[in-house]
């Protein structure tokens, strides 16, 4: 395995395309300073994915694309192509040619090619893992690196350690496996927040559970007595639809009675309508009549007014008889001259044509004369003729000659006019193209404006969205605790209404007065019910009104009596009252006075005491109307800080009873309720009133909720508008019209140095093309003089023909005569003959007219006499149709007398049907009301029995029962309306349970087997970690274990190679760092030659430092081989004696691995089998010259 093949161009010094062949063995590249030998280095570097631009020299990456010289304009790309022929298949790769390309364009794309194929970095980097081979790779050295290889801070001597040791793949395993072990937490994490919320859920559900007993209970009651009332319901329905069918007989009979009348009117009628048929047969008889009378004096009519058109026509067509007879007579007169003058005509023609035949005769004798004479004229002609073309076809030869030599004159300097042509439209194109680079550079100036202004743009929206999204964030927060206060709020509200409605805390006795209003006609209620208190005092009022708040409130004796009544016939339980006017009845003795007044003292000097806050009666907020209940109830009952208060006061103050802000309770007589302080939701004081007040304060937090969500909208709807992408995508379109402009700045660079380099081919055309035109120009100057004389004899003989052409020109001329004196005889008998025979034709055609025009005028005669007979036949066909006419007319009047007598007899029977028809119309208006009554009953019956089926399914769907008929003696008395209040009572109170889960218990038990899964899921992923962290061990000492091996192996290389290249007794060795990670500790070289012990590497010469490093790079070579190794000018420091041994070691190590070694030494190039000079002809431009080292010595220049 090698590197066989490097192609470079557009990088750095290497404008031009430029293509390197390696050989195995030692390849050396020479040069002089600043040539560009170190950029044939940093190309194979950069090709293998060096990222750093400061290790290929340059400050950005960019700017290793040629950047243009005096002459030449910067490239747009830069492109190396690295090819390895991967012989002992040391690559994972199936190729055994590989080849990779990188190229980067000025506007910072970059991409890679494996095999002209797109990839990836990662995709060169894998393919070079532990190979030797890469951009950190120990395969490529500089002098430099000679410095940070033994300096002390060395990590690229560690990476070549790491490089030779294959843990590489492990440190890339270990840094997965830490990841995998960040990623096993985050889930950790997230389970644990999930097994939070799951618990929450799980005590949710199982309050939800209790609530569906409470609706069990509830829905119990309810079946009672829904299905009592819709039992007497049934039974009303039933009753009604009886009722219904015995009203629907009735009117079924009056039905009957009023379909016999109609029955009987409708015979009357029908036996009219019979009648009146008969009556209009007889109109529609009369009316055919009087119709067929009308149609006749109709076709009367037509008849007398087709006659009197035929007349007419007749009279037009005898007029123009008339005419055409005259026309006749005159055309009968032409013909008649034309045959009386054509004989004379005749016998004058016959004449004139004998007397010309004769005169012709004549001259046909002079005609034959003059030819013979004009044939011995010709003879001579042509033999002068003969004489004179032997002469022209020389001439023409010559000329021809003449014109081909000309021609190929011609076609030289056309060709040199277009080769010039061609370099004036070269040099044009040459123009053009700088006009159109320097273009492109406005362009491109333009472009990076752009640029600049995108970025600026995008930094100014990518902040203002940042800012938006603070806010954002802030306003969901804000959001979300609005939405806990809501929920709060509302669970709170159901929580307390529940209690409410539930009457948690009250006794069943109360219970049951409080759901039954019948045993009072006042207002029931009980304590709690009717007040309230701050937060501050709650719990001491609590404690004051503890065993009251169950009390039933009533203003009468008579409702005392009643409620107690109640629960007696009941049976149901016992409940307290309280009645503030029975304590009234006996507090008017003088003790109770005395008493009271003792207690108004006691009781003032009681709030001057330290520790005294408030009256419990005066921190109760109620109604007027409650106030006195309170009053009494609380009379001598004062709210003190603590218990301990209490109990200093109640010594001094027996009479009075002391309450605590903790809900603490210290009675007058003795007895004493102290402990923890109660939850507020175990309170029953003000429950009604806490209730409204968070009713109250609800929709002003969804008011502040709707103001946040709008602003949270207006927020996210300038967010929206901040699209980042798109100013992102117009940046990257003008990065890649950027790009475009580079590319074809460099195209049109590449084009202009191509049209200068035809300029320079087509001018070496031109010189050789003018040296055969001066060849063909000489020709030309011969044959115009032979040509010359040739014309003279031509000319000569020319004359000699123009003499015997003049000759035979007059007796061709007088022949010439003679032939058109003859042509116009010919003409002008045949001219006689013709003019007779039209005469002929003429007379003929007259007599052939007369006969035609005499037949005509007979036809003509006999039209006109038909015509007049015509006309005395229609004049006494139109006398009889007018006759005819009167006849009929008198007819018609007649039969219409007669039609409207019958029509007065149809009107007067068509009254009476009509009379008869109405009464008809008002019995069967009398059989419709009945029928409606009928249908109405079939209604109601119908309507009766689905609200029966309906109210049949509805229990049955409700409570799964059949409804049965039964008879109730009190179904009239019943109150349906107040049993359908208590239903519907009973309803609302099962609705104001709120959402009921019925099936709680079986969610709670999914819940809860949920909860148990995710506290397995938690173990599990605790487990995951504890072997995540095992494979991560398990990978550390799988590294340490190799890179150690590695490492002895290569310090026992490298002190054999340090002393091979010194002196055997020199002393070298490796050192790791002690009780440190092999993979990260430090590795220290220890040199020191003979006679010198430096404290430390930095303090040997550079030729040592150098024989050090070369020393440890072969150390590792002879552990892992490079396929190949580039050396940057590192035997510089070297002296003649060190360059021997430096040889003598590449040479050695060339069996196996490939050398490309940059260098000035001589001894070193004489170590290469191929050599290749780098040279700077034009400045700037580097420029690649090779010779190969075999028997020959050839010598390539490229």
């Amino acid at each position: 395995m090698y590197l066989s093949k490097l192609e470079i161009l557009g990088f750095k010094s290497f404008a031009q395309k430029t293509q390197i062949n390696f050989n195995q063995g030692i390849t050396s590249i020479v040069g002089p300073n600043g040539c560009g030998k170190t950029n044939v280095v940093d190309a194979i570097r950069w090709c293998l994915g060096e990222q750093k631009s400061g290790v290929l020299r340059s400050d950005k990456m960019e700017n290793v694309i040629f950047n243009g010289t005096a002459d030449r304009k910067p490239m747009g790309m830069a492109e190396v192509s690295l090819t390895i022929e991967n012989t002992k298949g040391i690559l994972p790769t199936e190729y055994t040619d590989v080849t990779i390309t990188r190229r980067i364009f000025r506007s910072g794309e970059s991409e890679y090619l494996l095999n002209k194929n797109i990839c990836r970095l990662k995709d060169i980097t894998n393919l070079f893992m532990d190979t030797g081979i890469g951009a950190n790779a120990y395969s490529v050295i500089e002098l430099k690196m000679i410095e940070t290889i033994l300096s002390n801070k060395a990590e690229e001597r560690r990476t070549m350690f790491e490089e030779a040791a294959g843990v590489n793949k492990y440190k890339l395993r270990r840094r997965l496996a830490l990841r995998k072990l960040d990623e096993v937490k985050s889930d950790l994490t997230r389970v644990n927040d999930i097994v939070s919320e799951v618990e929450k859920k799980v005590a949710s559900l199982e309050r939800q559970a209790k609530r569906a007993d409470r609706y069990n209970v509830l829905t119990s009651q309810l079946r009672e007595l829904e299905l009592d009332l819709s039992e007497r319901e049934l039974a009303l329905f039933i009753l009604r639809i009886e009722e219904s069918k015995q009203n629907k007989e009735i009117n079924f009979k009056q039905k009957i009675q009023f379909e016999s009348d109609i029955a009987k009117l409708e015979d009357e009628i029908k036996s009219s309508r019979e009648r009146l048929v008969e009556i209009e047969n007889e109109l529609k008889d009369k009316r055919n009549e009087i119709n067929l009378k009308t149609e006749k004096i109709y076709n009367v009519q037509n008849s007398l007014a087709l006659n009197h058109e035929r007349k007419n026509s007749l009279i037009k067509n005898k007029e123009r008889f008339s005419t055409e007879l005259i026309e006749l007579n005159e055309q009968f007169n032409e013909a008649k001259t034309i045959i009386d003058t054509g004989g004379t005509i005749l016998s004058d023609f016959d004449t004139q044509i004998k007397h010309q035949e004769k005169e012709k005769a004549a001259v046909d004798n002079n005609v034959e004369e003059q030819l013979k004479v004009l044939e011995q004229k010709k003879a001579s002609l042509k033999i002068q003729s003969d004489i004179l073309l032997e002469k022209f076809k020389e001439i023409t030869g010559r000329e021809n000659d003449l014109k081909n030599t000309e021609a190929a004159l011609e076609s030289k300097k056309e060709i040199i006019s277009k080769l010039n042509e061609k370099i004036l439209m070269l040099t044009n194109n040459i123009a053009k193209t700088v006009g159109f680079v320097e273009e492109l550079a406005n362009d491109k100036e333009e472009i990076q404006k752009k640029i600049a202004e995108a970025e600026s743009e995008y930094l100014k929206q990518q902040n203002e969205k940042e800012k938006l999204e603070s806010e954002l964030n802030k306003l969901r927060e804000k959001e979300l605790d609005q939405k806990s206060v809501i929920k709060s709020i509302k669970d709170k509200i159901i929580f307390i209404q529940n209690l409410i409605d539930n009457l948690e805390g009250v006794s069943k006795g109360a219970k049951a007065l409080l759901d039954n209003k019948s045993w009072t006609k006042n207002q029931s209620t009980i304590l709690a019910h009717i007040g309230d208190s701050d937060e501050k005092f709650r719990f001491a009022v609590e404690a004051a009104l503890k065993n009251n708040l169950n009390n039933i409130l009533v203003e009468t004796l008579e409702d005392l009596k009643n409620g107690i009544e109640y629960l007696r016939f009941n049976d149901i339980g016992k409940a307290s009252f309280y009645l503030p006017h029975l304590d009234e009845m006996n507090n008017h003795g003088l003790l109770n006075k005395i008493q009271s007044w003792v207690d108004k003292r006691n009781a003032r000097k009681l709030e001057k005491e330290t520790g005294f806050i408030s009256w419990a009666s005066q921190c109760i907020q109620t109604d007027e109307k409650w106030k006195p209940f309170f009053n009494k109830i609380l009379k001598n009952i004062c709210i003190v800080d603590d218990l301990e208060k209490a109990f200093e006061l109640n010594a001094r103050y027996s009479n009075f009873n002391f309450a605590t802000l903790n809900g603490d309770y210290v009675s007058k007589d003795g007895v004493i309720e102290a402990g923890s302080v109660p939850r507020l939701d175990d309170s029953l004081f003000g429950r009604k009133q806490l209730l409204e007040n968070l009713q109250k304060e609800f929709p002003q937090h969804e008011k502040n909720l709707e103001e946040v969500q709008k602003e949270i909208n207006n927020k996210e709807i300038k967010l929206n508008a901040i699209d980042l992408k798109i100013l992102s995508e117009r940046g990257r379109l003008l990065i890649n019209d950027l790009a475009n402009v580079e590319r074809q700045i460099s195209q049109f660079e590449f084009e202009k140095s191509k049209a200068n380099d035809e300029v320079e081919k087509i001018q070496q055309e031109i010189k050789e093309h003018a040296a055969e035109a001066n060849l063909f120009d000489n020709k030309k100057s011969k044959l115009e003089s032979l040509l010359n004389t040739e014309i003279a004899l031509r000319d000569s003989e020319e004359r000699k023909k123009q003499s015997i052409e003049a000759e035979y020109a007059l007796v061709e001329k007088k022949y010439n005569q003679l032939v058109s004196e003859r042509n116009e005889l010919s003409i002008s008998i045949e001219r006689l003959v013709g003019e007779k025979r039209n005469t002929e034709n003429a007379i003929k055609r007259a007599e052939e007219s007369i006969s035609v025009i005499t037949n005509s005028i007979s036809k003509r005669n006999e039209d006109i006499a038909l015509a007049d007979d015509e006309a005395a036949s229609i004049d006494k066909q139109l006398m009889d149709l007018e006759k005819n006419f009167a006849d009929l007319e008198d007819e018609r009047r007649i039969l219409n007398t007669q039609l409207e007598e019958i029509e007065t007899r149809y009107g007067s029977l068509r009254k009476e049907v009509n009379e008869k028809e109405n009464q008809l119309k008002l019995l069967r208006s009398e059989r419709e009301k009945v029928s409606d009554a009928i249908h109405n009953l079939d209604m109601t019956i119908k309507e009766l029995d689905i609200k029966s089926a309906n109210l049949i399914d509805h229990i049955k769907e409700n409570y799964s029962l059949t409804l049965e008929k039964k008879e109730f003696d009190d179904l009239q008395s019943f109150n349906f309306n107040q049993r359908t209040e208590e239903v519907q009572e009973l309803k609302n109170k099962v609705k104001n349970l709120g959402p009921i889960n019925l099936v709680a218990h079986s969610e709670y038990e999914e819940e809860k087997e949920r909860l148990d899964f995710l506290h397995k899921q938690r173990d599990d992923l605790v487990e995951s970690e504890k072997d995540v962290i095992q494979t991560i061990e398990e990978i550390n000492n799988t590294a340490q274990t190799q890179f150690m091996e590695t490492f002895e192996k290569i310090r026992e290389h490298f002190v054999k190679i340090f002393r091979s290249l010194f002196n055997p007794g020199d002393e070298a060795d490796l050192k790791i760092e002690e009780n440190a990670d092999p993979l990260e500790a430090k590795i220290e070289i220890i040199a020191k030659p003979k006679g010198k012990r430096p404290t430390s590497i930095e303090l040997l010469s550079g030729g040592e430092k150098t024989l050090t490093a070369i020393a440890l790079l072969f150390a590792i070579y002879l552990v892992k081989p490079s396929p190949f190794c580039i050396l940057d000018e590192i035997d510089a420091p070297l002296d003649d004696a060190n360059i021997d041994r430096f040889t003598k070691i590449i040479e050695e190590f060339s069996k196996d691995t490939q050398f490309i070694v940059v260098t000035h030494n001589k001894k070193t190039m004489e170590a290469a089998s191929t050599l290749y000079g780098v040279t700077m002809q034009e400045e700037g431009i580097s420029k690649l010259v090779s010779v190969k080292f075999n028997e020959d010595l050839d010598f390539v220049a490229s």
